[in-house]
């Protein structure tokens, strides 16, 4: 079967692995803008990592109230303001696009590929997408904030295709292969693709099926194009 549809990750392929690209340092700065020990409020902040992924918490303001509450203190409006002013400033620097990753979405787009996204991704995300390079050339983004399902799970594949209107076997899922993903997509009924970017760190837990992957590698995007040119 023929491929018409492409879908891609988003951390760790479209653009840096959220780790590399916001490190620890915006969080000090929330907790110093609301005025609470930086060591605490980094650790329940990172407690809070699946809540965010899973769309508990649709506002950026609900997670600092959530975690200040844990920690018996609630900040006021404008120091709550502030925080949110600093995350969402670093989340739109984690937002900028690995490079080639413009040119090969434009081409993909321009040869009349269906394109979709695929993330396992807090709020911020979603918010933030409309301002992105990315927005006109992605037709479907599925974040699991909004969706309220997460990578694996096969059921977060199936909405993407349906949105794309898209069977299975006619996608390609590209990934860094974070969160046991590409096993996910080929659950699924996708065809799973693993992108490993030179100088890529395939460490922890989360990294286990990239380190572990015998299946289809690219090192660049635009050998998406390959693919899809090879194919029968």
């Amino acid at each position: 079967m023929p491929y018409s549809t492409v879908i891609f990750d988003l951390f760790g392929t479209l653009i840096g692995d959220f780790a590399s690209s916001a490190g620890p340092m915006h969080t000090e700065q929330m907790a110093a803008a609301l005025q609470v020990p930086p060591e605490p409020f980094m650790r329940l902040w990172r407690q809070t990592l699946e809540m965010r992924i899973v769309g508990e918490f649709q506002t950026v303001e609900a997670n600092l109230i959530y975690v200040c509450e844990r920690m018996n203190t609630r900040p006021g409006e404008a120091a709550i303001a502030q925080a949110v002013d600093i995350r969402m400033r670093q989340m739109r620097r984690v937002l900028q696009p690995r490079p080639g990753a413009i040119d090969t979405l434009a081409e993909l787009k321009q040869k009349r590929f269906k394109v979709g996204l695929i993330s396992n991704a807090s709020i911020e995300i979603p918010i933030l997408w409309g301002e992105t390079a990315f927005a006109p050339l992605i037709d479907q983004p599925v974040f699991s904030s909004r969706a309220r399902m997460r990578k694996p799970e096969v059921r977060i594949y199936a909405l993407g295709c349906e949105r794309l209107g898209a069977r299975p076997d006619e996608c390609l899922y590209v990934g860094d292969g974070e969160d046991h993903e590409l096993a996910g997509a080929a659950k699924a009924g996708l065809r799973p693709v693993l992108f490993r970017s030179s100088g890529a760190k395939s460490s922890g837990r989360s990294h286990e099926e990239a380190r572990e992957w015998k299946g289809k590698t690219i090192a660049d995007l635009a050998q998406v194009l390959e693919l899809l040119r090879d194919q029968p």
